[in-house]
Protein backbone atom coordinates (compact mmCIF):
# COMPACT_ATOMS: atom_id res chain seq x y z
CA UNK A 1 0.00 0.00 0.00
CA UNK A 2 1.18 3.73 -0.58
CA UNK A 3 1.40 5.28 2.05
CA UNK A 4 3.16 8.84 0.69
CA UNK A 5 2.10 10.74 -2.18
CA UNK A 6 3.60 13.74 -3.96
CA UNK A 7 2.14 15.60 -6.32
CA UNK A 8 4.78 17.96 -8.41
CA UNK A 9 3.73 21.09 -10.59
CA UNK A 10 6.69 22.63 -11.86
CA UNK A 11 5.61 26.70 -12.86
CA UNK A 12 7.39 29.40 -14.54
CA UNK A 13 4.63 32.59 -15.25
CA UNK A 14 1.39 30.07 -15.04
CA UNK A 15 -1.09 32.51 -13.78
CA UNK A 16 -3.29 32.25 -16.04
CA UNK A 17 -2.86 28.18 -16.10
CA UNK A 18 -1.66 27.10 -13.08
CA UNK A 19 -6.00 27.36 -10.70
CA UNK A 20 -7.22 25.25 -13.71
CA UNK A 21 -4.48 22.81 -13.02
CA UNK A 22 -4.78 22.56 -9.24
CA UNK A 23 -8.72 22.69 -9.59
CA UNK A 24 -8.16 18.98 -11.77
CA UNK A 25 -5.60 17.96 -9.48
CA UNK A 26 -8.18 18.47 -6.07
CA UNK A 27 -10.74 16.52 -7.88
CA UNK A 28 -8.28 13.79 -8.62
CA UNK A 29 -7.25 13.95 -5.06
CA UNK A 30 -10.95 13.58 -3.49
CA UNK A 31 -12.02 11.00 -6.56
CA UNK A 32 -9.00 7.96 -4.50
CA UNK A 33 -11.02 5.47 -3.28
CA UNK A 34 -10.49 4.83 0.51
CA UNK A 35 -8.89 1.50 -0.09
CA UNK A 36 -6.38 3.51 -1.95
CA UNK A 37 -6.07 6.72 -0.24
CA UNK A 38 -2.24 6.82 0.86
CA UNK A 39 -1.47 8.50 4.90
CA UNK A 40 -0.10 11.38 3.55
CA UNK A 41 -0.47 13.43 0.29
CA UNK A 42 1.14 16.23 -0.94
CA UNK A 43 0.90 18.24 -3.77
CA UNK A 44 3.58 20.80 -4.52
CA UNK A 45 3.95 23.49 -6.59
CA UNK A 46 7.50 24.73 -7.78
CA UNK A 47 7.24 28.24 -8.83
CA UNK A 48 10.67 28.92 -10.62
CA UNK A 49 11.46 32.10 -11.34
CA UNK A 50 8.10 33.91 -11.59
CA UNK A 51 7.76 37.64 -11.66
CA UNK A 52 3.60 37.32 -12.40
CA UNK A 53 0.60 36.48 -10.24
CA UNK A 54 1.60 32.63 -9.62
CA UNK A 55 2.18 32.54 -6.36
CA UNK A 56 -0.19 34.86 -5.22
CA UNK A 57 -2.94 33.02 -6.38
CA UNK A 58 -1.45 29.18 -5.50
CA UNK A 59 -1.29 30.84 -1.99
CA UNK A 60 -5.03 32.10 -2.22
CA UNK A 61 -5.93 28.15 -3.37
CA UNK A 62 -4.13 26.27 -0.79
CA UNK A 63 -5.66 28.24 1.77
CA UNK A 64 -8.93 26.68 1.11
CA UNK A 65 -6.46 23.17 0.41
CA UNK A 66 -4.20 22.53 2.92
CA UNK A 67 -1.83 19.57 1.26
CA UNK A 68 -0.61 22.50 -1.52
CA UNK A 69 2.58 23.56 -0.60
CA UNK A 70 4.10 26.25 -2.67
CA UNK A 71 8.05 26.06 -2.98
CA UNK A 72 9.82 29.22 -4.73
CA UNK A 73 12.63 28.60 -6.68
CA UNK A 74 14.85 30.81 -9.36
CA UNK A 75 16.12 27.55 -11.31
CA UNK A 76 15.08 28.58 -14.34
CA UNK A 77 15.06 24.95 -15.35
CA UNK A 78 12.46 22.37 -15.30
CA UNK A 79 14.39 19.10 -14.21
CA UNK A 80 15.84 21.16 -11.51
CA UNK A 81 12.50 22.20 -10.37
CA UNK A 82 11.18 18.86 -9.84
CA UNK A 83 14.33 17.64 -8.60
CA UNK A 84 14.14 20.66 -5.80
CA UNK A 85 10.39 19.41 -5.41
CA UNK A 86 11.29 15.57 -4.88
CA UNK A 87 14.43 16.45 -2.37
CA UNK A 88 11.77 18.86 -0.33
CA UNK A 89 9.01 15.83 -0.06
CA UNK A 90 12.22 13.51 0.35
CA UNK A 91 12.23 15.15 3.41
CA UNK A 92 9.54 15.25 4.67
CA UNK A 93 8.94 11.85 4.25
CA UNK A 94 12.19 11.10 6.28
CA UNK A 95 10.84 13.11 9.60
CA UNK A 96 8.44 9.58 9.82
CA UNK A 97 9.71 7.21 11.45
CA UNK A 98 10.76 3.92 9.66
CA UNK A 99 10.18 5.12 6.35
CA UNK A 100 9.99 2.75 3.46
CA UNK A 101 10.75 5.11 0.02
CA UNK A 102 8.82 1.71 -1.99
CA UNK A 103 5.54 2.94 -0.43
CA UNK A 104 5.80 6.52 -1.77
CA UNK A 105 5.15 7.72 -4.98
CA UNK A 106 5.52 10.98 -7.21
CA UNK A 107 2.86 12.00 -9.90
CA UNK A 108 4.06 14.85 -11.87
CA UNK A 109 2.17 17.03 -14.22
CA UNK A 110 2.67 20.25 -15.81
CA UNK A 111 1.04 23.87 -14.64
CA UNK A 112 -0.89 24.36 -18.22
CA UNK A 113 -2.36 20.75 -17.93
CA UNK A 114 -5.68 19.22 -16.34
CA UNK A 115 -5.77 15.85 -15.29
CA UNK A 116 -8.55 13.47 -15.58
CA UNK A 117 -10.58 12.73 -12.21
CA UNK A 118 -9.07 9.17 -12.41
CA UNK A 119 -5.71 10.28 -12.33
CA UNK A 120 -4.11 9.70 -9.06
CA UNK A 121 -6.57 6.51 -8.98
CA UNK A 122 -4.82 5.08 -12.05
CA UNK A 123 -1.22 6.02 -10.30
CA UNK A 124 -1.52 4.37 -7.20
CA UNK A 125 -3.75 0.91 -8.45
CA UNK A 126 -0.41 0.42 -10.78
CA UNK A 127 1.93 1.19 -8.24
CA UNK A 128 0.40 -1.39 -6.36
CA UNK A 129 0.49 -3.81 -9.00
CA UNK A 130 4.03 -3.53 -9.11
CA UNK A 131 4.57 -0.41 -11.42
CA UNK A 132 7.81 1.27 -10.70
CA UNK A 133 6.96 4.15 -13.27
CA UNK A 134 4.06 5.23 -14.81
CA UNK A 135 4.55 6.75 -18.39
CA UNK A 136 1.17 7.74 -19.03
CA UNK A 137 -0.52 9.70 -22.41
CA UNK A 138 -1.13 13.60 -22.98
CA UNK A 139 -3.32 15.23 -25.54
CA UNK A 140 -3.60 19.18 -26.64
CA UNK A 141 -6.37 20.97 -24.68
CA UNK A 142 -9.57 21.41 -27.29
CA UNK A 143 -10.02 24.92 -26.06
CA UNK A 144 -6.64 25.87 -26.36
CA UNK A 145 -6.04 25.29 -29.96
CA UNK A 146 -7.53 25.16 -33.80
CA UNK A 147 -8.96 21.84 -34.65
CA UNK A 148 -6.80 21.90 -37.76
CA UNK A 149 -3.87 21.96 -35.47
CA UNK A 150 -4.42 19.34 -33.17
CA UNK A 151 -5.36 16.96 -35.22
CA UNK A 152 -1.93 17.41 -37.05
CA UNK A 153 -0.45 16.55 -33.51
CA UNK A 154 -2.20 13.44 -33.19
CA UNK A 155 -1.29 12.10 -36.51
CA UNK A 156 2.29 12.18 -35.26
CA UNK A 157 1.49 10.57 -31.68
CA UNK A 158 -0.14 7.20 -31.28
CA UNK A 159 -1.94 7.27 -27.63
CA UNK A 160 -2.53 3.58 -26.99
CA UNK A 161 -1.36 1.32 -24.17
CA UNK A 162 2.59 0.50 -24.57
CA UNK A 163 2.57 4.03 -26.24
CA UNK A 164 6.28 5.03 -27.41
CA UNK A 165 6.32 8.61 -25.74
CA UNK A 166 7.56 10.31 -22.60
CA UNK A 167 5.58 13.10 -21.32
CA UNK A 168 6.11 15.04 -18.12
CA UNK A 169 2.77 16.50 -17.69
CA UNK A 170 1.97 12.82 -17.05
CA UNK A 171 4.63 10.71 -15.23
CA UNK A 172 4.61 8.60 -12.19
CA UNK A 173 7.88 7.27 -10.05
CA UNK A 174 7.99 5.13 -7.06
CA UNK A 175 10.49 6.79 -4.28
CA UNK A 176 12.48 3.84 -4.15
CA UNK A 177 13.59 4.00 -7.89
CA UNK A 178 13.77 8.27 -7.50
CA UNK A 179 16.80 7.89 -4.82
CA UNK A 180 18.25 4.78 -7.00
CA UNK A 181 18.61 7.25 -10.16
CA UNK A 182 19.54 9.60 -7.72
CA UNK A 183 16.48 12.00 -8.21
CA UNK A 184 15.45 13.43 -11.46
CA UNK A 185 18.01 14.39 -13.96
CA UNK A 186 18.45 18.38 -13.80
CA UNK A 187 17.54 18.95 -17.56
CA UNK A 188 16.21 22.36 -19.22
CA UNK A 189 14.76 19.76 -21.59
CA UNK A 190 13.65 16.12 -21.90
CA UNK A 191 14.03 15.36 -18.08
CA UNK A 192 11.27 13.14 -18.38
CA UNK A 193 12.84 10.66 -21.15
CA UNK A 194 16.06 10.85 -19.46
CA UNK A 195 13.96 9.52 -16.47
CA UNK A 196 12.27 6.85 -17.59
CA UNK A 197 15.67 6.07 -19.45
CA UNK A 198 17.66 5.87 -15.79
CA UNK A 199 14.60 3.55 -14.25
CA UNK A 200 14.96 1.45 -16.82
CA UNK A 201 18.44 0.75 -16.69
CA UNK A 202 18.59 0.71 -12.85
CA UNK A 203 15.91 -2.40 -13.68
CA UNK A 204 12.50 -0.83 -12.71
CA UNK A 205 8.87 -1.93 -13.94
CA UNK A 206 8.18 0.62 -16.63
CA UNK A 207 4.30 0.58 -17.24
CA UNK A 208 3.27 2.84 -20.64
CA UNK A 209 -0.57 3.69 -20.55
CA UNK A 210 -3.35 5.54 -22.20
CA UNK A 211 -6.22 4.81 -19.02
CA UNK A 212 -5.16 8.27 -17.48
CA UNK A 213 -4.66 10.92 -20.23
CA UNK A 214 -4.13 14.38 -19.38
CA UNK A 215 -4.83 17.56 -21.22
CA UNK A 216 -2.47 20.42 -22.10
CA UNK A 217 -2.30 23.35 -23.56
CA UNK A 218 -1.83 23.55 -27.24
CA UNK A 219 -0.37 26.35 -26.87
CA UNK A 220 2.25 27.72 -29.31
CA UNK A 221 4.25 29.98 -26.45
CA UNK A 222 5.81 27.87 -23.93
CA UNK A 223 8.40 27.54 -21.57
CA UNK A 224 10.66 25.38 -22.32
CA UNK A 225 12.76 26.10 -25.69
CA UNK A 226 12.23 23.04 -27.72
CA UNK A 227 9.45 21.43 -25.43
CA UNK A 228 5.66 20.65 -25.93
CA UNK A 229 4.95 24.51 -27.59
CA UNK A 230 7.56 24.60 -30.23
CA UNK A 231 6.76 21.47 -31.31
CA UNK A 232 3.27 22.79 -31.75
CA UNK A 233 4.68 25.77 -33.79
CA UNK A 234 6.14 23.12 -35.90
CA UNK A 235 2.99 21.75 -37.07
CA UNK A 236 1.88 25.39 -38.16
Amino acid sequence: MITHLGIVIPAHNEQDEILGCLDSVAQACVQVPDGLAPLSTRILVVADACSDETVSRVADFAEQHPQVTILETSLKNVGSARNFAWNHFKQVVEADRDVNFDLTWIAFTDADSRVPTHWLTTHLAMAEAGSDCLVGTVSPRPDTGSAALIAKWHSHHTLLEDHPHVFGANLGIRGSYLNIIGGMPQLPLGEDAATVAAVLAAGGNVRRTDTCRVLTSARLEGRAEGGFSSFMQSLL
